[in-house]
């Protein structure tokens, strides 16, 4: 019933290896796409070319989870710096 025969174990190195293969075709494509993408001049902004979208983060002293210092909330902790 749970024997392993020959036949099973082919087909499973088979299943296994078209679904490698098809990843790595895929990935394949995808890299393509992007280096033609890059390519191409954009009228699209990045949004690390302007920085808007950037926080700056500092570590709360108590818990060191790191935090928004524009807007620094509390962690929940009783002895936490940040108002809640």
């Amino acid at each position: 019933m749970f024997g392993f025969s020959p036949m099973k174990i082919l087909v499973t190195a088979a299943i296994i290896l078209v679904i490698w293969y098809g990843f790595k075709w895929i990935g394949r494509v995808a890299e393509v796409k992007e280096r033609d993408g890059a390519s191409k001049p954009s009228s699209k902004k990045k949004a690390s070319d302007d920085g808007k979208d950037a926080v700056e983060l500092v570590a709360c002293k108590v818990c060191g989870d790191y935090v928004s210092s524009a807007k620094s909330v509390s962690c929940g902790r009783d002895d936490c710096p940040y108002p809640g």
